[in-house]
């Protein structure tokens, strides 16, 4: 933030809320402010710092949205950050499955709610210029969709990957296991509108739920996976590891498996500082999954991991 300190910022926001008299544009203007500081998280290097930092944030919005509760800067923010840190939390569930399960369980029940939060932040990001968005997505979901416009597109993909995310968590949730193919259709809609928001992040949720649901499509799966690659300029890790987890490890082929994970990891988080904090994170995550091939495939057991 340009000639503002973030702290400064806080410290404007606490006294505005506590002030009786607190004006709705005052809070909009710290709210556009605290809105655009996405960007400090996703540049920087340290995941844990990053999971420490971001329930403070998070909170910060859900007080300014008390006051403001249309501002559609804030709600973006919240939909996307509540999805990231439910993904922090998540991963590292999957990673302590096999030391402390209770705690995995723990894990995952906190980002399978937090995961819903970021979807309801989303869809009422949707609701402010389409009123009663969510109903009619309920009731026709196709009409729901067709009103949607470009400007809508980072709320359509919040929407559908949190969604999607809260059904990873809690994967026996039979409601969201029903619900799937709404969140489908969300980030399907985002394909229409934009294919490139976010350096085609709708194509690589494409990779995974393709791969990973039922009736789903492993040859749709790689060409979302192609897709992804092109538009991102080979520079998100998390693209390899899509298709590592949703597909390899499905049609158990162990070659493609090592090639993907060896791709993410020779990515240069520096060359990217748009992505780097996402980057490092996938690559914590590939090491993981490489120390885990005896376990995911039949052929590697008993061998060692490359």
């Amino acid at each position: 933030m340009p000639g503002t300190s973030f702290l400064l910022i806080l410290g404007v926001a606490a006294l505005l809320l506590a002030a009786c008299s607190i004006k709705k544009t005052a809070v909009n203007v710290v709210g556009d402010a605290l809105a655009g500081t996405g960007g400090v998280y996703a540049s920087d290097d340290d995941p844990e710092l990053i999971l420490e930092a971001i329930p403070f944030g998070l909170k910060t919005y859900e007080s300014l949205l008390e006051v403001s509760p249309e501002h559609e800067g804030l709600l973006l923010a919240a939909a996307s950050g509540f999805t990231a840190y439910a993904y922090m939390l998540q991963d590292m569930a999957d990673r302590l499955d096999e030391r402390n399960l209770a705690e995995a369980r723990t894990l995952r029940a906190r980002a399978y709610k937090l995961y819903l939060r970021g979807r309801n932040y989303a869809l009422r990001g949707l609701e402010v210029p389409h009123s009663q968005f969510t109903t009619l997505l309920n009731s026709d979901r196709a009409s729901a969709l067709a009103i949607t416009k470009s400007d809508d597109v980072p709320y359509l993909y919040w929407a559908g990957a949190s969604w999607a995310g809260a059904l990873s968590a809690s994967k026996d949730d039979l409601r969201l296991i029903a619900d799937l193919p709404t969140a489908g259709a969300l980030v399907g809609r985002v394909l229409e509108l934009d294919e490139a928001y976010e350096r085609g992040a709708a194509h690589e949720f494409f990779i995974s739920y393709e791969g990973s649901r039922p009736g789903g499509s492993t040859e749709r799966a790689r060409e979302h996976y192609r897709r992804a690659r092109e538009i991102s300029g080979g520079r998100r890790a998390s693209v390899h590891l899509a298709l590592a987890e949703a597909v390899s490890v499905k049609e158990q082929n162990l070659v493609e498996f090592v090639a993907l994970i060896t791709a993410a990891l020779a990515i240069d988080p520096d060359e990217a500082p748009e992505f780097r904090l996402a980057n490092i994170i996938a690559q914590r995550r590939a090491r993981w999954l490489q120390d885990r091939i005896p376990d995911l495939f039949l052929e590697a057991e008993g061998t060692e991991t490359p």
